[in-house]
Parts: C-alpha cells; structure tokens; sequence
C-alpha cells in the first residue's frame, strides 16, 4: 500500500504474514492529541511502516513518520514551525510479561487485538517525538523582544558585589570576641 491516506487499522496476523509495507499520509482529524499541542491545525503527516517477523518469531514494526506543524514557541509565545523525522522500531506485544525477553533496542507496542489502529500508532509516536520545549530556530523573537544577552562574567561578578556573604556575620563575631 502506498500514497494517499492510511488506512484506519490493519489485521494484525495477515500484516505480519504478508510483510505489508503501509506508506501514505494521516489526516489532522485522526490525531487529536497532537492537534491539542499544536499551536494551529494545519498539520501534515506522513508515515510508512514496514511490518515484518524476525528469526525467533518477534513481531515487528519499522519505519518512519515525518510531520510538519506550528507549536508555541517558549520565548515570544507566537507558533513557531517544527518539521519532525522520526523512526519507528517497535515490537508488537500481546501482554506486558513479553517485555522481559525484549530486545532493549526495539520499543514495546502491546496490543492484544486481532485489528491494530493505525492513527493510535502514529499519534502515540508523534507525541514522543515533539520536544517539550519549543523556541524559534531564527532569531526572530530575540529580535521582538528586544532581548539583550548579558555578559556572564560581568553579572556574575556583580551579583557577588551586591550579595553580602552569609557568613560574614559569623566572621564579625568571632573577631568581635578575639578582640575581647
């Protein structure tokens, strides 16, 4: 399968028997997690996976997503652009006591139905890979805000020259009682 949109799920058993490669893209009204974080709807994604079984009979699903989004950039509070790449290596679990005889460099996906949701899938995935904190690439916002960097050997020497040691009470009183 490829081009055009995803389907909405995949039987899981012929999936892995027949090898399937799903490629295509996944509308914005499938992904409302991530529709929730973004900074507007204009979303794209798009996903191809590759599902197949290894030697020892793991199930297992490859691939890559790539997205293109506005989010909210931290430092002016405007959207901000971010274009995401990120592959997907996941093994299908049927329970959580498979996750002991995991390979550590595949990810666990469990699921215990005959049908896999493709848009859980992707969303899921999509979440992990957008950052938890979102600034301009540019400078931009720097530039809004007017924004001037200090220079840190300058404040810092400042703050000591503003900030009176705590101990310095201390030192008073143990000269106060030498002199005594």
């Amino acid at each position: 399968m490829s081009g055009g949109p995803i389907p909405a799920y995949i039987d899981v058993r012929k999936a892995f028997l027949q090898e399937l490669d799903v490629a295509g893209s996944i509308g914005r009204e499938r992904l409302p997690r991530v529709l929730e974080s973004a900074a507007s709807d204009q979303l794209e994604v798009a996903v191809q996976l590759k599902f197949s079984v290894d030697g020892s009979g793991q199930k297992q699903i490859q691939g890559e997503l790539t997205a293109s989004l506005e989010m909210i950039c931290q430092r002016c509070l405007q959207a901000a652009p971010i274009d995401l790449r990120e592959s997907i290596k996941l093994a299908l679990l049927v329970s959580e006591d498979q996750l002991k005889n995991l390979d550590p460099e595949w990810d666990p996906w469990i699921c215990k139905e005959p049908r896999l949701e493709l848009a859980d899938l992707v969303e899921e995935q999509l979440m992990l890979a957008l950052p938890i904190v979102h600034l301009h690439k540019d400078s931009t916002c720097i530039e809004k805000l007017e924004y001037q960097p200090h220079d840190h050997d300058e404040l810092g020497k400042s703050a000591e020259r503003e900030t009176d040691n705590p101990f310095s009470i201390l030192k008073q009183l143990k000269e106060d009682e030498s002199i005594s």
